[in-house]
């Protein structure tokens, strides 16, 4: 009986002293094969800004305008500005390269316990101590890893010069109306302009017709269509006069890696003449500023480094900031966010726990204890 008594003693002391074993990845032996590394996450902060381009292109025969057409509304230089139309922001998950840590457990332990972990794409932890016949963990995470591989790891953004504008179809078109126009090639400048002119009449009058009935003819639903049309022929020919507009929308993407000790992060210059391309205009910038401190007594890194865990997990809260995008001394975006680097270094006990986290932030989002 004393013999089956000091068995069941000494299964239980062997329970009790199971060991799981965290440290710092850059402490271990590369030899090492029995644990399992794992990251925790950091977030980046994607900008896409909607850059509106408005081109003002003066007509050929604008010198004309006021003579032919008695109007002083109209184009007389070639003009573009830019403005920002609006702004996207998302809050991206990846690896963080500086946090990485090896968890095993100890030769005693090593056949009484599994380590029953999952992972995220980008390699942080998604949950520990859960079996893999559990439903799989929802993953929305979208990995920028691929996208910031050309970053410079000391540059906080990835700039996008302004694309050449697209080629231009309407000159074609102002080309074919003057074909039209043009009888003589013997014919100045100005004769071409009145010869627009008389066809601007000609398509007015044809539109008056329409609209007062004279035709006479039922033209039932092309009615419509028609006078669409003449409206269309109009407008082109008055744009070799007074000009046109063009709008391109122009998305370009930032990237900010939040750091501890940082609140300021400059983006680039922006002015209405030049866009993002610009080196004298407004300063857009991001600054984070921490809602309120912590009242969690958070580990330094240094420690966290330099120490061994038994039966602990190192983990980080993820710290609420207000971001304010600025242009200059006004306010594009004012918004509340989640940064996981920004938080507290915490413990979290694991033996016998099963834990969830949250892909993006890498928040602790369920505790069960077995």
């Amino acid at each position: 009986m004393k013999k089956l008594f000091l068995l069941l003693f000494l299964i239980i002391s062997l329970n009790i002293k199971a060991q799981y074993i965290v440290n710092y990845a850059s402490n271990i032996n590369q030899n090492e094969t029995d644990g399992i590394y794992y990251n925790l996450p950091r977030n980046v902060i994607r900008l896409d800004f909607t850059i509106e381009s408005v081109h003002e292109i003066k007509g050929k025969y604008s010198n004309f305008a006021k003579e032919l057409l008695e109007t002083n509304n109209y184009i007389k230089e070639d003009d573009v500005k830019y403005y920002i139309k609006d702004v996207a922001v998302d809050v991206l998950t990846e690896a963080d390269s500086e946090m990485i840590f090896y968890i095993s457990t100890d030769e005693k332990s090593k056949d009484n316990i599994e380590l029953n972990m999952r992972f995220t794409s980008e390699g942080n932890i998604q949950s520990f101590g859960i079996k893999d016949d559990r439903r799989d963990l929802d993953s929305e995470n979208v990995s920028i890893e691929n996208e910031l591989a050309q970053q410079n790891t000391n540059s906080y953004f990835i700039y996008l010069p302004l694309r050449d504008d697209e080629e231009d179809d309407d000159v074609e078109d102002e080309e074919d109306l003057e074909a039209e126009v043009k009888t003589n090639d013997k014919m100045s400048e100005e004769d071409i302009a009145q010869s627009v002119v008389e066809e601007i009449k000609k398509i007015r009058l044809a539109y008056f017709d329409l609209i007062s009935g004279y035709q006479e003819v039922d033209y039932g639903n092309t009615m419509n269509v028609m006078l669409e049309e003449l409206k269309k022929m109009e407008n082109e020919y008055l744009a070799l006069f007074v000009g046109r507009v063009e709008k391109n929308d122009i998305v370009k993407t930032f990237y900010i890696i939040p750091e501890e000790g940082t609140n300021n992060y400059s983006i680039a210059k922006f002015s209405d003449k030049e866009g993002f391309n610009s080196k004298t205009g407004d300063n857009v910038r991001i600054t984070l500023q921490e809602m309120s401190s912590s009242n969690v007594k958070g580990i330094s890194e240094d420690v966290i480094k330099n120490t061994t865990y038994n039966n602990k997990m190192v983990y980080r809260e993820p710290a609420y900031v207000n971001m304010k995008l600025m242009k200059g001394d006004e306010i594009l975006i004012d918004n509340r966010i989640q940064i996981s680097q920004l938080g507290d270094f915490i413990l979290l006990p694991i033996n016998k726990m099963k834990l969830e986290f949250d892909n993006v932030s890498g928040r602790l989002i369920s505790v069960d204890k077995e």
